[in-house]
């Protein structure tokens, strides 16, 4: 046994001692690890909290609205709670805003910072906040400089003061005017500043405005500057009337300050911070205007302190003295122009009277100052101060840069020098003067056409006066048109030519003359002249249409009596599409109201006046000599015929009351109407044509029977009481045919079929009930 298993040595355990942690210490080590990251990065990176109290929540949204600065969003507002009796707020209830701002923005955290809510508001000065339409209310803040700070009070509106570096100074004004935050502030026409804020002075008996200018413009403020405002309407009023002063349309909405410095005060010291300026009414009255002598060689209507000085509608000075010249043929005319014009005063310069004009650009005051005198501003070589004034607008200007034209017109209605011209509605030049021919029998207007546009006009272009409002009026409404607003105040022309002229006409060449048209239609417009004889000309007046359908296919140009007294001549013009018109057998009617018993038309020419309806002939000769019909024509067999739908011919024995147009009736609904009638051959019996409609044709029948539905019958007994029947009020009236088909329904039949038109319904024709197969309302099915 112990050679078959020998013994084993004795084996002892070896103890080791672990070197380091065990691994199951790695996890919550580098969990702790985190947690110290993670909160390094919360102290220096995380979101800051502060509080804003508002006065309203209005438009704030928790968790959505934004604070930003300068257009960057660095906090957003995750709570609100109300406060009530706030004494930050002088014990009215407040909102706190709870915000998270980023850790970019701890500087803006501070004391000095202010905040307040950005909303959409419409002011005169503009438009502010318009984004918060899509995006939503938000707060704004405006960096302080103080130590740090986390609750602050929202302003109740944006702060007046303007960030960037600049001049700031300060003007004193009895009132404010229409002056506001954010007003522009001008040196000549050149925003350099604005309006940052107003108060009432220490005494309340004046106002301060509070003006910032822009760095770069800072030098042209010195201690002799001198300041106006350029906004609002002021009235004065006196023995001698009243004063209305007007700068300008844009200055009465926007407001605005103006300064210029005189040349006796530009050696002055340049102003400081804090500078304060007295605010005047004009520069008339600041005396900063440019003294400027004109002289007219007769006398004018103007008036010291109220007559303008105009430049193309825009105020630049004011005259500030009368008197008559030295040799007593003339006036002297001192006037203050305004200091932007230095450099325009030239010998180039002309001035001249102007007469008031309802022109909206030139402001109301035109309209209630009277006379004004008007400048063409010039640069050039020699500065001047005296000038030669003429007492009345010159009519053209050939140094306008521009393709200038000669019109002629026997009258130019309203337009005004000034006036626009158009080429498809938009502006392309401007008319410059007008004034009577050689022949004193018609006005030349001068206009000019600017350079870029100067191409669009050829040799066969033409010229219409728009002038004015072109109204139509007719029973339905009135319809009024004008091309633009201006065109309806001053006047305006517009000009035209058709494809072919524009491709093989040449280029018109400056200086060339072209008829001024009373229309576009007589422009554009060529035609046929033709000459109508009528029995007189009632209601009919010049520029009355010729209408054939409904359409105006000519006009009438002159109307006058003939030699004997016995009739009236009219010449009228066809237009180039309707040349046809003008051949033998057209017919020509004067068309008038029509209203009685059974019948009650054309009512319209009420309104629109009489014109001359046209019904063409079949093809015949070029004729132009018309005599008119002393009636419309009656329509006869062979245009029924024509017409779509069923004509039938009634033999009776006397027409009655039937007229043209009365109506046929098939079980009391309208299918058809009376055309015309005509006797027999013999005389013996009237034919009476009826045409029935497209869609109930299929309802005569050979058999079908007709009879008089005119007046009313009246039927009387003791036991059977009274009993009155009548087809319709309309065949009361005017009278009426009706018809029946039997059940047994015969063939359909062709125009020109003959029935007997029975004198009376019999009762069993009444109670006739076919199955008729009516065609489709658009016509009959092919």
């Amino acid at each position: 046994m112990s050679e078959e298993f020998p013994e084993q040595p004795r084996q002892e355990a070896v103890l080791k001692r672990s070197r380091g942690l065990p691994l199951v210490w790695i996890l919550p080590l580098i969990a702790a690890a985190i947690a110290v990251w993670l909160l390094y990065q919360d102290v220096t990176k995380g979101d800051i909290r502060a509080t804003i109290l508002l006065q309203s929540g209005d438009g704030l949204v928790r968790g959505k609205t934004a604070v930003k600065y300068s257009g960057v969003d660095i906090g957003l507002v995750q709570d609100f709670r109300l406060v009530p009796n706030a004494p930050e707020l002088d014990g009215a209830d407040g909102v706190l805003a709870e915000v998270d701002f980023n850790r970019s923005a701890e500087y803006l955290l501070a004391e000095g910072s202010e905040f307040w809510v950005v909303k959409p508001e419409l002011s005169i000065t503009g438009v502010r906040g318009l984004e918060t339409l899509v995006s939503g209310n938000y707060i704004a803040v405006e960096p302080g400089s103080g130590a740090p700070k986390r609750e602050f009070i929202a302003l109740e509106r944006p702060p007046a003061h303007v960030r960037g570096d600049g001049l700031r100074v300060v003007l004193e004004a009895p009132r404010l005017g229409s002056l506001n935050r954010g007003s522009p502030v001008y040196y000549r026409q050149l925003k350099v500043g604005q309006v940052e804020n107003y108060r009432l002075g220490k005494d309340d008996d004046e106002v301060k405005v509070d003006l910032f200018i822009r760095r770069e413009y800072a030098h042209l403020v010195h201690r002799g500057s001198r300041f106006w405002n350029v906004s609002g309407l002021s009235v004065e009023g006196g023995i001698s009337g009243v004063t209305v002063n007007l700068e300008s349309l844009a200055a009465l909405v926007a407001g605005g300050v103006s300064f210029h410095t005189p040349e006796e005060q530009r050696q002055s010291p340049l102003a400081v911070n804090g500078s304060e300026f007295k605010l005047y009414k004009s520069f008339a009255e600041a005396d900063a205007g440019i003294p400027v002598t004109l002289n007219f060689d007769r006398g004018v209507n103007v008036t010291a302190g109220s007559t303008q000085v105009s430049y193309q509608g825009v105020k630049v000075g004011e005259v500030s003295e009368v008197k008559a010249n030295r040799s007593l043929d003339g006036m002297e005319v001192e006037v203050l122009m305004d200091p932007i014009t230095d450099d325009l005063l030239s010998e180039n310069t002309r001035f001249w009277m102007a007469p008031p004009t309802l022109d909206i650009s030139s402001g109301l005051n035109d309209l209630l100052e009277g006379n004004r005198i008007e400048v063409d501003l010039r640069r050039g070589q020699r500065s001047r101060r005296t000038f030669d004034a003429r007492a009345t607008a010159p009519p053209m200007d050939p140094r306008e840069p521009g393709l200038h034209l000669r019109l002629t017109a026997r009258s130019p209605g309203s337009l005004q020098r000034g006036a626009s011209v158009y080429y498809r509605r938009i502006e392309v030049g401007k008319v410059q003067g007008m004034e009577l021919d050689d022949s004193g029998d018609g006005v030349e207007v001068f206009i000019v056409i600017e350079p870029r546009y100067a191409h669009l006009v050829n040799e066969r272009t033409r010229f219409w006066n728009i002038s004015g409002l072109r109204a139509s009026a007719s029973l339905q409404g009135v319809e009024v048109e004008a091309d633009s607003l201006m065109s309806m105040l001053r006047g305006g022309i517009a000009f035209g030519s058709g494809p072919r002229a524009r491709r093989e006409a040449g280029p018109a060449k400056g200086g060339d003359s072209y008829p001024l048209y009373d229309s576009r239609e007589a422009a554009l417009e060529e035609g046929v002249n033709i000459r109508i004889t009528l029995p007189d000309a009632e209601g009919l007046r010049k520029g009355a249409a010729l209408r054939y359908k409904g359409v105006k296919v000519g006009e009438i140009l002159h109307l006058w009596l003939q030699r004997d007294l016995g009739s009236v001549r009219a010449l009228a013009k066809l237009y180039h599409r309707e040349e046809e018109f003008a051949r033998e057998g057209t017919r020509i009617w004067v068309v008038s109201p029509e209203i009685g018993v059974d019948k009650v038309a054309n009512l319209d020419t009420l309104i629109t006046g009489r014109y001359l309806a046209l019904e063409p002939g079949a093809g015949g000769e070029e004729q132009t000599e018309f005599v008119a019909l002393a009636a419309p024509p009656e329509p006869d067999l062979a245009d029924t015929m024509m017409r779509p739908g069923l004509t039938v011919i009634l033999d009776a024995p006397r027409r009655g009351s039937l007229v043209s147009g009365s109506p046929v009736y098939y079980r009391q609904v309208k299918v058809g109407q009376v055309t015309g009638f005509a006797l027999g051959e013999l005389a013996d019996r009237v034919y009476v044509h009826v045409h029935i409609e497209p869609r109930y044709s299929t309802l005569v029948r050979e058999n079908t029977v007709f009879w008089n539905a005119s007046g009313m019958d009246v039927n009387f007994g003791l036991m059977s009481g009274l009993t009155v029947h009548t087809e319709s009020t309309q065949s009361l009236l005017a009278g009426g045919v009706a018809f029946a088909t039997p059940e047994n329904t015969g063939r359909e039949v062709e125009s020109g079929s003959h029935y007997p038109l029975y004198p009376e319904v019999k009762p069993e024709w009444l109670g006739w009930s076919p199955k008729i197969e009516l065609y489709p309302a658009a016509g009959p099915s092919k």
